[in-house]
């Protein structure tokens, strides 16, 4: 007999159609499965035979051949357990092929007969939303597999158990579609704030433009200034999660098994540090079967890098392909597997190896070829793909102790304002933000005046600047004035935007 049902696998950051095949044959008996699967794949055979037995239902006698198709997509998981299970069962539990009609299952199957929460789950179900009525998954997945849904005609079926499954099937129990429940979508990142920092006006100022436009933000300054204080904060001044968003970075969460019941989707950017120690996989994602890094995880949110030029050149040039594309492609056995990355990059580095260049208060203690050594780590590229770079000096005395200070929510206004104008300006456009302008979209939307393109004419032959510095200058000058609220770009936005640019100039004349 010959059972067919669906389940689903996952390929990066979407979700494929597995037709699950069952045929029960007469014989010597054998469970095999069959159609490129990985081992947990393969250990499915002793998962359902257990899961069937201990459920008190009845198991066919004979060969049983699982094959899951298409043979050529490569899979791996627990999660193809609850469809194989249905197909063994057809045969012996009077289930009629038609009951699978309209319908998947996804699921891990304990040898008792429970049905276990599985990882992917969003992104899985992206691939099959507009070809099912039904999906029956388990109920720790429920929550998450209806965020998924909600709004189209699909519905969800929480099961705790196999045996429950089956009682479903069969029509001996009405079917219980999952509802979901409210979600608390309180922003914890909202308890911190930047009227925490005092002073640092400059600053706040330059994060501002950074976050308005997506910019790249490089913060320079010695030991304990503030530097990584401000940077947990930029996730507050973020413009808030988009339903869309919501659900893209909840899809990469759930690929690395980061979602449960308690939270079913990310509902506030994301911030997340690399750390010094991170590897290539780690940063970027990999591993046998590809899942996404720290530069995916940060997808949508804020990737931040303390110690900057602590990294070595290696991990450091890692980012040079995600920040120009804004995704990461990973190629394992002849197929690609393609990951979101689109973050706000802030680093955070000390002048020099002693920290102290520049300091007014403490004498640098590094020779010139420490200096040299140390900030050669980061490449000319890699300069020119961020694009703003800004002192952190010690706050005064006066500053500290002040009340005033600028707040997130007085900061989130101006992005805010600055984010509906490049809205407006961009609505015909493939592209939202300035930093993701093309250069033929910076002719039409970052026009010059004849005294403005002397200006900036004279800036790039007098700073050497390379033809992606000169366009990065542009892109910053349209985002200084969008926070200004205004249309035309000023010999003032061009000046401020060189400004943001002046200590990549030292580091060009170093490495020269």
């Amino acid at each position: 007999m010959l059972a067919i049902t669906r389940s689903l696998t996952l390929h990066g950051i979407k979700g494929i159609e597995v037709v699950v095949e069952v045929d029960s044959a007469r014989g010597l008996p054998a469970f095999s499965v069959i159609g490129l699967g990985d081992r947990s794949v393969k250990e499915a055979a002793d998962r359902v035979r257990g899961a069937i037995l201990n459920s008190g239902l009845n198991f066919p006698k004979g060969r049983i051949t699982v094959n899951l198709s298409p043979a050529w997509v490569h899979k791996s998981g627990s999660h193809f357990d609850l469809a194989i299970a249905c197909g063994v069962l057809a045969g012996t539990e009077n289930i009629g092929t038609d009951n699978f009609f309209n319908k998947v299952f996804i699921g891990e199957l304990a040898l008792d007969g429970k049905v276990m929460a599985v990882r992917g789950i969003l992104p899985m179900i992206s691939g099959i939303i507009d070809k099912t009525k039904e999906i029956y998954l388990p109920m720790d997945n429920a929550e998450e597999a209806y965020l998924a849904v909600k709004g189209s005609n699909v519905r969800i079926v929480g099961v705790r158990s196999l045996g429950e499954m089956i009682e479903y099937l069969k029509g001996d129990r009405p079917v219980e579609y999952f509802q979901g429940n409210d979600i608390n979508e309180e922003k914890l990142v909202e308890s911190i704030n930047f009227s925490d920092v005092k002073g640092h006006w400059a600053a706040k100022e330059a994060i501002i433009v950074a976050v308005s436009g997506c910019h790249g933000l490089l913060m320079v300054g010695s030991p304990g200034t503030g530097k990584t204080f401000l940077a947990k904060r930029i996730p507050t001044i973020l413009p808030d999660m988009t339903s869309k968003e919501k659900l893209e970075t909840s899809m990469v969460y759930s690929l690395v098994g980061e979602l449960n019941k308690d939270r079913p989707i990310i509902d506030v950017r994301p911030f997340r540090q690399l750390n010094k120690s991170s590897t290539a996989t780690g940063i970027l994602g990999g591993g046998y079967e590809p899942l996404p890094g720290e530069i995916s995880l940060a997808n949508n949110g804020v990737l931040f890098m303390d110690e900057f030029l602590e990294f070595s050149r290696e991990q450091i040039e890692l980012l040079r392909k995600p920040i120009e594309d804004k995704k990461i492609s990973i190629f394992r056995r002849g197929q690609t597997y393609t990951f979101p990355a689109k973050f706000v990059l802030v680093g955070a580095t000390n002048p020099c190896k002693c920290g102290y260049l520049g300091d007014s208060e403490h004498q640098c203690k590094c020779t010139q070829r420490e200096i040299e050594q140390y900030r050669n780590k980061i490449s000319g590229p890699i300069l020119d793909r961020i694009d703003m770079c800004i002192d952190i000096p010690k706050v005064k005395y006066k500053s500290l102790v002040g009340k005033d200070s600028y707040s997130s929510e007085e900061m989130k206004e101006k992005v805010l304002m600055a984010r509906e104008m490049q809205r407006n300006r961009f609505r015909n456009c493939p592209v939202k933000l300035n930093s993701y302008m093309s250069e033929n979209m910076l002719r039409e939307f970052c026009q010059l005046d004849k005294k403005e393109n002397d200006f900036i004419k004279e800036a790039y032959i007098k700073y050497r600047l390379s033809p992606r510095r000169y366009h990065k200058v542009l892109k910053l000058a349209r985002t200084v004035a969008d926070v200004g609220g205004e249309d035309k770009i000023r010999i003032y936005h061009l000046a401020a935007a060189l400004n943001y640019t002046r200590f990549f100039n030292e580091f060009n004349s170093i490495q020269e």
